[in-house]
């Protein structure tokens, strides 16, 4: 015997909500996606103003999204709250009870996402997608009438599968308002409307178009056979690739009908804040969420637990760190839950800078250096000014020396955030990788959307390359794989109409062609009007960017200084006498930096401004005439 629930019951319990949610002037913003959007960036789509998603898990019995899963936890993590659908197939399935029914395929996705919906906390009830074009006036046997106690079959069966886990709900309905009424489809009746109705009529606008906040103050043209509308899909795409939607009412009142545990279940206000902090400081992560008491916040720091399952009643909570040190930097979220569901928070990335200094064996690197990002816990060029931002699943890991940039192959990258410019040939990039093989079709080292060096070329060869958008795809010849988890040293030089690949200082493939080097995404590529593309997965460390062509001899010493890498700081190499009286200093520190300055003391307390040197080269001198008084000299070299 069934047990129906056709009115949504919210439990009476008491709930903090912070009114700084419902903004009164606008409708809340949401998307649809399915696996036509393999991969959204939600961080972005959040801070573009969208609170709320839905994605496609099932369709008919037959069929199961491969991306629902990551749907579902990279929206959550990025604040987005989103619920699992269901493409109805009535076509296939036209029985209301028994087999090849609605029954089944209500079975079907729950056997799917059930999980996902009684999680609570940013999780949204599921949706019934109604609009199988299959089923048309040709099928008379399937009326209205019979349609409509399908749609209600499948809610129906669905409330209970949550109801017998503790969860009530009422599913929302999508369809078309070119489906819903009587004509060339059945259409519906009035019997479904004691759900929740979510129409399209569109197009109202297309691509960038949709995210106008005209939609704030329209309406759909037609809610048939609802008096009123809940959710209006206004147009059949928007800038994350998914459709675009809003609900007709505050976030509040969203909340209340959508939210898997109504406003009793975990909500986050403020996720912590990305941060960059000088090695030694005292840093304090906080964050804060509504629901009902008592909330659990419970600290991880890329994955691991860092601080055990508190017991709050207050809606905020901090973790603080003493003394941060290059080791600390990495990704921080708080998963928050209470006895109506969980949350996990969007992820903050602290960054720690360190003091350069010099490992035993470093180098001079050669003239001609622009970019070096060290990605030793911080994505700052100590030579060119070119600092990127984290993004998404990015985060720090154990390095071939200190740490390394990680990429989660999914989502995750770098921007470099000072508009820079492509290289020009002639040029050399050289980096350490760690590869782990990407489930995307190719993985991008660094690129500006048109001009890419590839870890993994396209389309699944795993071989190393360059591509040209809408030109060519490249493999060295012979062809090179990276090896799976090892350190490899890798430079690209790129001079007249020729690339060079070598790996660990020795030449292994050329390309026969030269384009400009890309230098605005690292670890993925951002191409406009697409999105981001070809993730990488896996770590890289050292990345240094030349304007000229390296010779073998000079890879050759980057790559056998090893651990010890270039030299970072200034340091005095040493002092002679040059037969006329004088003495001769003699230094060395990063080339093309700014220029060495030279400070000169008495005492080490006061210390006065002697001379600039040009780094060019990275090694340097000056002269000095020594006098009866000590003195003492300080070398600095500002990045």
């Amino acid at each position: 015997m069934k047990m129906y629930w056709p009115v949504r019951l919210i439990p009476f319990a008491a709930f903090q909500f912070i009114a700084a949610l419902a903004v009164a002037q606008s409708r809340p913003m949401g998307t649809d996606v399915s696996s036509y959007q393999p991969t959204v960036n939600w961080t972005a789509l959040r801070g573009d103003g969208i609170s709320f998603a839905w994605t496609k898990a099932t369709e008919g019995t037959y069929y199961q999204d491969a991306y629902f899963a990551s749907h579902e936890t990279g929206a959550v993590a990025a604040g987005v709250m989103i619920g699992a659908y269901h493409f109805a197939r009535p076509s296939d399935d036209p029985n209301i009870t028994g087999a090849n029914s609605a029954d089944t395929e209500a079975q079907y996705f729950w056997n799917y996402a059930g999980n996902y919906v009684t999680a609570g906390g940013g999780y949204l009830v599921p949706m019934l997608d109604w609009e199988d074009p299959g089923v048309t006036n040709a099928n008379l046997h399937l009326t209205a009438a019979t349609l409509s106690a399908w749609v209600n079959e499948w809610c129906m069966d669905v409330s209970n599968y949550a109801r017998a886990n503790g969860v009530i709900l009422q599913p929302v309905i999508y369809t078309g308002t070119w489906y819903s009424v009587p004509g060339t489809y059945p259409g519906l009746t009035t019997a479904v409307t004691n759900w929740p109705a979510w129409l399209a009529a569109y197009p109202y606008c297309t691509g960038n178009a949709c995210g106008s906040p005209t939609p704030q103050t329209s309406a759909p043209s037609g809610t048939f056979p609802w008096t009123k509308w809940n959710i209006w899909q206004y147009g059949d795409t928007n800038w994350s690739g998914g459709d675009s939607d809003v609900f007709d009412g505050t976030t509040n009142q969203f909340l209340q009908l959508f939210l898997v545990g109504s406003t009793n279940a975990p909500h986050v206000l403020t996720a912590p804040a990305a941060m960059t902090v000088a090695q030694g400081s005292n840093v304090t992560l906080s964050a804060s969420a509504s629901g009902g008491p008592p909330l659990y916040y419970h600290w991880q720091f890329n994955g691991t637990s860092v601080a055990s399952v508190t017991n709050f009643d207050s809606s905020s909570a901090q973790f603080s760190i003493s003394n941060a040190q290059v080791t600390n930097a990495g990704v921080y979220t708080v998963q928050i839950s209470n006895a109506y569901g969980s949350v996990v928070t969007a992820p903050a990335v602290l960054s720690v800078t360190a003091p350069l200094a010099n490992a035993p064996g470093a180098v001079v690197a050669p003239g001609g250096l622009i970019d070096f990002w060290t990605g030793n816990g911080n994505a700052i060029d100590i030579v060119g000014g070119q600092n990127a931002a984290p993004a998404n699943g990015f985060t720090y890991a154990a390095g071939q020396a200190g740490m390394a940039f990680h990429f989660d192959g999914s989502s995750s990258y770098l921007t470099v955030t000072n508009s820079p410019v492509s290289i020009a040939v002639p040029w050399t990039a050289c980096l350490w990788v760690n590869r782990q093989q990407t489930a995307q079709t190719s993985a991008a080292l660094i690129s500006d959307g048109t001009n890419t060096l590839k870890l993994e070329q396209y389309n699944n060869t795993h071989n190393v390359g360059m591509t040209e958008l809408s030109v060519q795809d490249w493999s060295f010849s012979p062809a090179y794989s990276v090896p799976l988890n090892t350190w490899t040293h890798l430079a690209f030089v790129a001079s007249g109409s020729t690339t060079t690949l070598y790996v660990n200082g020795v030449a292994q493939g050329t390309i026969s062609a030269a384009i400009p080097l890309g230098r605005k995404t690292l670890g993925a590529t951002d191409v406009t009007g697409t999105g981001y593309v070809d993730y990488m997965e896996g770590s890289m460390s050292d990345f240094l960017l030349f304007n000229k062509a390296l010779s073998a001899g000079q890879i050759q010493s980057i790559y056998n200084a090893g651990v010890g890498g270039l030299v970072e700081a200034p340091q005095f190499l040493g002092m002679s006498p040059d037969g006329n009286g004088n003495v001769v200093y003699s230094m060395e520190g990063l080339t093309g930096a700014k220029p060495y300055i030279v400070d000169y003391s008495t005492d080490l307390i006061d210390w006065s401004f002697l001379l600039n040197i040009s780094a060019e080269t990275g090694t340097a001198q000056f002269t000095i005439t020594p006098t009866n008084t000590a003195v003492f000299y300080r070398l600095i070299q500002q990045y």
